[in-house]
């Protein structure tokens, strides 16, 4: 959930907003937003625009700061929006509304923001808000402060997408990997959607209709195995990019493919996974209100294996092991994140999440031309 601190201006990586036409960011006709004061619960109070059931209008101007992507600017002030000094700190709401032409129906969307006392509040992507940690009993301001709540928010986030090797909100990145003579490029994070590739050192664009993504499809879940995949057309007209015989591929190369787009683990309305979310409330929980040593010992979950000394042979045809002394009794196993946690909730939760290790296009067919 992205922070932002009362006399902040919004920037584009804080509160925005993207639009897509079938996967692709496209610019609308027309977008605005509103934003509502939910701190109190829902419906809330609309504090932007001022006057209930207007729309501020982003679709031209710097609201509008890339193809499809937008975020929340106040083009009254020439400023991004910026909450004021006596604005209520807690969770509030954008609702961002447009259209793709005159006659098309409106879409809407929305998302929930934290709106912070520091002047230097968040300006990340947060999985969880300082509301929530209240919500789960540290409500003691004095012990819990919003600054060292939203401190340990950040930091256990960090150490997730370290132990996942993703993240779980969109992010816009520009990709620039080697090729190596497939059809197909496998990333190690999902696509929510491609805003450009670039093949083989080209300067050019690739026509959206010569490859397709695997994104968001919920069965079967291409989250679980994110691809572009060259169309393997051999019928005429003939891109540049086509080889003569063959269907296409990413030529073998360093940094030879391009891609720019917007990627996370993400639920198909593009919020975090509600066990991604519990894991860092439970995570921060415990780090704010638990000691900083915890017995090893102390774990609840199965007893990890032995391992009786360092593995002088193995044969694996036979499947044959031999371990030398360790020197004393045997030892236990320490787990991988030995500690950090002994809560297995999370643990588990974060071996379900876990995403592949890179980026790479294993190649399995070539040509030589």
């Amino acid at each position: 959930m992205p922070g932002i601190a009362r006399e902040q201006e919004n920037q584009p990586d804080i509160i925005n907003w993207f639009t897509t036409i079938n996967g692709v960011l496209t610019d609308m006709y027309e977008i605005g937003f509103r934003i509502f004061d939910i701190t109190g619960g829902l419906p809330g109070t609309q504090i932007f625009p001022t006057t209930p059931g207007d729309y501020e209008d982003v679709t031209t101007g710097n609201g509008n700061f890339s193809v499809g992507s937008y975020y929340a600017y106040d083009n009254t002030a020439g400023t991004g929006w910026t909450p004021g000094v006596a604005e209520p700190v807690g969770t509030h709401r954008i609702e961002w509304r447009w259209k793709s032409s005159a006659s098309a129906p409106y879409q809407a969307g929305q998302e929930d923001f934290e709106v912070l006392v520091q002047s230097g509040g968040s300006s990340s992507d947060t999985y969880c808000s300082v509301q929530d940690i209240r919500d789960e009993g540290l409500t003691d301001t004095t012990l819990y402060p919003d600054a060292k709540v939203l401190g340990y928010i950040e930091t256990w986030q960090e150490w997730i997408e370290r132990v996942c090797r993703q993240w779980f909100v969109p992010k816009t990145k520009v990709f620039n990997v080697d090729g190596n003579g497939a059809d197909t490029l496998f990333f190690c994070v999902p696509i929510i959607s491609i805003d450009y590739v670039k093949i083989n050192d080209s300067n050019v664009n690739l026509d959206a209709e010569l490859y397709r993504v695997y994104s968001s499809r919920e069965f079967p879940d291409d989250r679980r195995n994110p691809r572009i995949a060259l169309r393997n057309t051999l019928t005429d007209p003939r891109d540049i990019y086509m080889p003569l015989f063959g269907p296409q591929r990413f030529n073998v190369g360093k940094q030879n493919q391009e891609i720019k787009g917007t990627f996370g683990f993400v639920t198909p309305d593009g919020g975090t996974p509600a066990l991604i979310k519990r894991a860092l409330i439970k995570m921060v929980v415990e780090k704010l209100t638990k000691p900083i040593y915890v017995n090893p010992s102390a774990s609840t979950g199965p007893a990890p294996p032995p391992i009786l000394g360092p593995i002088l042979e193995e044969v694996t045809d036979d499947h044959k092991i031999k371990y030398g002394s360790p020197g004393g009794p045997s030892s236990p196993r320490k787990p991988g994140l030995t500690g950090f946690t002994n809560d297995w909730e999370i643990l588990e939760t974060l071996r379900l999440f876990k995403g592949p290790i890179g980026i790479g296009a294993p190649a399995h067919w070539s040509y030589n031309f």
